[in-house]
């Protein structure tokens, strides 16, 4: 009884975080229909799912390489698709969504040389900064919902300072994705370059979906190389 309750657990705290591909996935059809205004409340139901997954996996404990997957490609889809969106209002901040393809294939490259690939203090608060100001350029983009609740003179400020404040917000991101991008850059190559796994023999599926899914496995190896774990000896 108690490993089906832990189970349903499991599943509800990763059913949160495919719903944020879900939602990643439907945000632009939203926006190309119904406007950028119509996205507020997707955004903030999508922003919340990334805040309560991950609190629910620890306090039920259920946390997983499997979930941490999901929360790592539910992110990045979620962030690529809110830089393309916000790409539309803001076109230099096209240069932001390159920078992020950049870390991402930085960490592919750190991956597949089984290297460890986890995000640094810098990326975190880079990835912090970045929710914030693409959220305070949403606000902008979006005034129409609310502007008829504030004084002219307010809209007045938030019509003349919104593409001020907007190249303020890019360059600030920029420079954050750049020293991130050094940071990562860094880890990779001053990391051991390990044994290859070319050639080995995959793990039954079996084995590695109970690796992936173990909590226990988890916590005693979330510090380390992964990707050796999905092979035989």
């Amino acid at each position: 009884m108690k490993e089906d309750f832990k189970c349903v657990k499991f599943t509800i705290v990763n059913l949160i975080t495919f719903a944020r591909v879900i939602g990643s996935i439907v945000l632009p059809i939203v926006y190309f229909v119904k406007g950028i205004e119509s996205l507020a409340f997707f955004v903030i139901i999508l922003f919340l799912t990334d805040m309560v997954d991950g609190k629910l996996s620890r306090l039920w404990k259920v946390e997983s390489f499997f979930g941490g997957f999901m929360d790592s490609i539910s992110d990045k889809l979620f962030s690529f698709v809110m830089l393309a969106i916000i790409s539309y209002e803001y076109p230099y901040m096209l240069i932001v969504l390159f920078l992020e393809f950049i870390i991402f294939v930085i960490n592919t490259l750190a991956f597949s040389e089984n290297k460890n690939v986890q995000s640094s203090k810098m990326g975190k608060v880079k990835t912090a900064i970045l929710d914030v100001c693409v959220s305070v350029l949403f606000i902008y983009s979006a005034r129409s919902i609310y502007e008829g609740y504030l004084s002219v003179s307010f809209n007045n400020i938030l019509i003349s300072t919104q593409y001020p404040i907007s190249y303020i917000l890019t360059g600030i991101i920029i420079g954050m994705e750049i020293l991130t991008i050094s940071d990562y850059s860094k880890n990779r190559f001053k990391q051991t370059t390990y044994e290859s796994m070319k050639g080995r023999e995959l793990k039954s599926f079996k084995e590695i979906w109970f690796m992936l899914i173990d909590r226990d496995f988890y916590i005693n190896n979330k510090d380390k190389r992964i990707k050796k774990f999905l092979y035989k000896n």
